[in-house]
């Protein structure tokens, strides 16, 4: 079929192409700084393991966007791009969220603005009837964004649990001894922290964007496909259990340097394409037990003919005027981009806290430091870590708190509720209380309260997030409250406070504890405010 077949008024004016390009460039043009900073946020998160398929998710995608072109019916290719309404929504929306984003430098908001962006545009361009078809295309595009840090560290902690105890079981199952805490796996001779025993956990997201990867082009029926998405999660468990097992059983045997060369030669690729090899072999099983399916031929669909074609009529689809205004407004935000995001105050200044001082009224405390692998994975700025004694009985209350000058660009606070299981801390009663420290000039307000135990001991938890001068309980709510005090007064430092103390039933219990530890809040927290600011 010829141009002048599928759009005469074009095949008649040639200049109309440069037109066409024009207005193209002119789109992207206006809409740069308003997602400059989620694509570089986007590119920088590809060179890690998490995220290390996110280009070949968006060459993926492009391909079967362009197959899917490539195969619409001749008629659909003359329908005039009418219903163009919900595109100039879905633009207007991904420009939103990449102000949002850009705004308040939170690069992953602003990378998440560019799918309904892209969406918009295309349904712009190409109208909805068409447009539509290529829902998949840009359903796959979503595997290649980062994941929320809330939904991140939730999702990871529980698998990296199931990780550990499977490992655990396969160690005990090849007769080694082995001791589970949290998600440490004591050897005796030797012990997989918490960031080597979880490490294969990185690979969960590539193994899972493989699977939807293999389901979207293959030729197999439909069960079959979700059987392959289901099983990626337990696989990416089960992969990296056998490879703390392995890890375990060349300690038993090999010693200890020997161990720590294979766990550095069998992470990185070699989980991955071990876990794809295992993705492929299922779905060869599948088709050696329940045949070839309704479509037969090849398992995979890798035909790429006339997909280059495809890429020439951009030139051929005629402007829309709508294209013309959405670079308006990507012009006009971009602008309010640079305005605004050159003017940006500065927070206030702070004092570290290895000034903040070691005895707090009449009780006397002992510094602490983090053990280095727990101090990489908090990766805070400055902290915290301070255990203060009652005057009298000398009951312990520690003091941890850890601060963060941004909280937008890759660091995150990480919520006892997700840490303290992950150091084998069962949480066996958590909600929410109030706290009157009016008297030490924080107010009333909401603070989380745990009773978590580990064998025969318990303890009472308080914490709670300081967020520039409020109180917050809520995780989540620190996220949307971090995004718009960016956005509108260019601060984004925060800190968790926390206060632990054991509960001993011989001394009082849980009551004893409960006023051991609002005692030391209201000698400690008048200290607060010079390093943490309000």
């Amino acid at each position: 079929m010829s141009v002048g077949d599928t759009y005469p008024a074009l095949a008649a004016d040639r200049g109309a192409e440069l037109r066409v390009a024009g207005l193209w460039l002119l789109v992207l043009a206006c809409a740069a700084p308003v997602f400059a900073l989620g694509l570089g946020e986007l590119v920088a998160n590809w060179m890690t393991p998490v995220y290390s398929h996110g280009p070949i998710v968006v060459a993926m995608a492009l391909w079967i966007g362009l197959r899917t072109l490539r195969d619409e019916p001749r008629a659909l290719r003359r329908h005039p791009a009418l219903v163009i309404w919900p595109g100039v929504l879905l633009a207007l929306l991904g420009i939103a969220g990449g102000l949002v984003g850009t705004l308040g430098r939170i690069g992953d908001v602003s990378a998440y603005g560019l799918i309904p962006w892209i969406a918009g545009v295309l349904v712009v361009s190409l109208g909805w009837v068409r447009a539509r078809r290529l829902w998949l295309s840009l359903a796959l595009l979503l595997l290649a964004l980062p994941l929320p840090q809330v939904l991140y560290w939730k999702v990871t902690t529980q698998l990296q649990a199931a990780a550990s105890e499977l490992a655990a079981w396969m160690i005990s199952a090849m007769g080694m001894s082995v001791y589970l805490d949290g998600n440490i796996i004591d050897l005796g001779v030797y012990r997989l922290q918490v960031a080597e025993a979880c490490s294969g956990l990185q690979y969960l997201f590539p193994i899972v964007a493989f699977a939807v990867l293999f389901a979207t082009i293959s030729r197999e029926p439909a069960w079959r496909r979700m059987a392959l998405v289901l099983l990626a999660a337990p696989l990416a468990v089960a992969m990296n259990a056998l490879r703390i097992a392995i890890t375990a059983l060349v300690v038993e045997h090999y010693g200890v340097s020997a161990a720590e060369g294979f766990l550095h030669a069998f992470e990185g690729w070699a989980i991955l394409l071990a876990a794809i090899a295992v993705l492929v072999g299922v779905m060869l099983l599948l088709r050696a037990c329940f045949g070839r399916g309704t479509q037969g031929g090849p398992m995979l669909d890798l035909d790429i003919s006339g997909t280059g074609e495809v890429l020439g009529r951009v030139l051929h689809v005629p402007p829309a005027r709508a294209l013309g205004v959405l670079s308006v407004v990507a012009l006009a935000a971009g602008v309010l981009v640079l305005v605004l995001g050159s003017s940006q105050p500065e927070a206030p200044g702070r004092t570290t806290f290895d000034r903040f001082p070691q005895r707090v009224g009449a009780w006397p405390g002992v510094r602490g430091a983090l053990d280095p692998a727990v101090a990489q994975v908090v990766a805070a700025d400055d902290y915290l870590n301070t255990t203060y004694f009652e005057p009298g009985s000398m009951a312990p209350v520690q003091i941890f708190s850890a601060f963060y000058r941004n909280q937008t660009r890759g660091a995150a606070i990480h919520s006892p509720e997700i840490c303290l299981p992950a150091n084998g801390w069962e949480v066996s009663e958590i909600g929410t209380r109030e706290l009157d420290m009016s008297a030490a000039g924080y107010g009333r307000f909401e603070a989380n309260r745990a009773v978590v135990t580990k064998g025969t001991e318990r303890q009472l938890v308080y914490y709670w997030f300081e967020q520039r001068g409020r109180r917050v309980a809520n995780d989540l709510a620190v996220k949307l409250g971090v995004l718009a005090d960016e956005v509108l007064h260019g601060r984004s430092d925060g800190a968790l406070l926390r206060f632990t103390t054991p509960i001993d039933d011989s001394a009082g219990g849980l009551l004893a504890a409960e006023a051991r530890v609002r005692d030391l809040m209201r000698q400690a927290l008048p200290q607060m405010p010079g390093f943490i600011p309000f």
